[in-house]
């Protein structure tokens, strides 16, 4: 997770709150309504990585994709693993594990 301190969430906190509100228009996301938005998503991180890349090198590319990957790692610590904890209270865990 990136922690970076208040001044900089202050900065960016805004932009980002309207983005997220001209993506969803304030409602609450069933699973057909954000597979509708998943190529407008994609879009939008796919632009803020171009548009802060520049020129292309291994070393920006080594550290986009590192980027990336921590996103996708940190939302699957934060929202994935305590929703499947959540389904194995709720329905039993797997034999054998």
């Amino acid at each position: 997770m990136p922690y970076i301190n208040e001044k900089a969430r202050e900065m960016l906190d805004e932009p980002v709150d309207a983005l997220i509100e001209e993506l969803t228009h304030g409602n609450e996301l069933h699973p057909e309504d954000l597979l509708q938005i998943a190529g407008e998503i994609n879009y939008c991180f796919s632009r803020i990585i171009a548009g802060c890349m520049g020129y292309t090198s291994y070393q920006k590319i080594a550290i986009i994709t590192g980027v990336l990957e921590n996103i996708k790692q940190e939302y699957y610590r934060r929202i994935a693993l305590p929703y499947e904890d959540e389904k194995i209270i709720e329905n039993g865990d797997i034999k054998g594990y």
